[in-house]
C-alpha cells in the first residue's frame, strides 16, 4: 500500500504515491473520479448490455427508480467508459478499475489520462504519480549486515525546519537507523550558533539511514522524499569457494 503526499509544484499532478512498485507493475500515473452511477456498469462489458439493463423492467438488472434520473443524466458518460475499458484492455496501454461509485484509470501517458475529463468535464478529477523505492545496487559486507536496506541522502540545501522534523522523525521511529555521522550532523545542525555554518547548510550524500522493512521507507519518503538519494540492498558477501 502506498502513501499519498499532496504536491503543488508539479504540473498536472496532485499527489505523489510512494510505493514499492508501479501500479500493476507497469503504470506511473493514475486519475481518479467519482460518479455514483458507475455501479451500474461494473458488470457490463458492452453498450448493448448497458442499454438492456437501462430498459429492463424486471429482474436483478433493473435500475432502481430513485437512481434512474442519475443514470439517465450519466448515460453517455457510462457508454464512453465502457468503450474506454474495452479499448485499453485490448491494447494494454492502460487499466480501468471500477469500484461502486468511483473510477481509477492507470497509464504511463498523462495526456491520455487528462483527456478522460472530456467524458464528463464537471466532475472532480485528481492525478497521482508513483514514486518507487528503486534500488541502484547491492552493498556487500564480510559479515552479515545488521539491516537489510540503506538509503543515502542527497546533497541538498537545508530548507525550513528540516533538521527538527528529521530529528523528531528518527527519534520516534525505532525501525529507522541513521548512520552515526548523520546523528552527529543533526545534533550540530540543531545548535543555534551553527545555523549559518556552511557545514550545516547542505545535507551530506555520505549520510545514510538503514532499515529492514521497505514499508518503513514509505513514511520517510512521504515526509522528506526530496532529500532521499540512492537506495541499496545490504547483503553478506558470498564466502569464497
Amino acid at each position: 500500500m502506498g502513501l499519498l503526499k499532496s504536491v503543488s509544484n508539479v504540473p498536472g499532478i496532485d499527489y505523489y504515491d510512494y510505493r514499492d512498485s508501479e501500479y500493476y507493475n507497469k503504470f506511473t500515473y493514475r486519475v481518479r473520479f467519482k460518479m455514483p452511477s458507475i455501479r451500474y456498469i461494473i458488470n457490463e462489458s458492452t453498450i448493448d448490455g448497458l442499454m438492456k439493463r437501462y430498459n429492463a423492467t424486471s429482474g436483478w438488472r433493473v435500475i432502481k427508480d430513485v437512481d434512474r434520473p442519475m443514470v439517465t443524466k450519466d448515460l453517455e458518460a457510462l457508454k464512453h467508459l465502457i468503450e474506454l475499458r474495452k479499448s485499453v484492455k485490448k491494447d494494454g496501454t492502460a487499466t480501468v478499475r471500477l469500484e461502486w461509485n468511483s473510477v481509477s484509470v492507470f497509464s504511463n501517458d498523462l495526456s491520455f489520462l487528462k483527456n478522460i475529463e472530456n467524458i464528463k468535464p464537471e466532475l472532480d478529477y485528481d492525478y497521482t504519480q508513483v514514486q518507487t523505492h528503486n534500488f541502484v545496487g547491492v552493498k556487500s559486507f564480510v559479515k552479515n549486515p545488521k539491516h537489510k536496506f540503506r538509503v543515502y541522502l542527497k546533497s541538498k540545501i537545508v530548507k525550513g525546519d528540516l533538521v527538527t522534523q528529521l530529528s523528531d522523525l528518527l527519534k520516534r521511529t525505532p525501525s529507522l537507523y541513521p548512520s552515526p555521522s548523520l546523528t552527529y550532523w543533526l545534533m550540530g545542525a540543531s545548535l543555534a550558533n551553527n545555523q549559518y555554518s556552511w557545514r550545516y547548510r547542505f545535507t551530506c550524500p555520505t549520510h545514510f539511514i538503514d532499515y529492514d522493512d521497505e514499508s518503513t521507507l514509505s513514511y520517510l519518503a512521504l515526509m522528506h522524499g526530496d532529500y532521499l538519494g540512492k537506495r541499496y540492498k545490504l547483503e553478506k558477501r558470498p564466502d569464497p569457494i
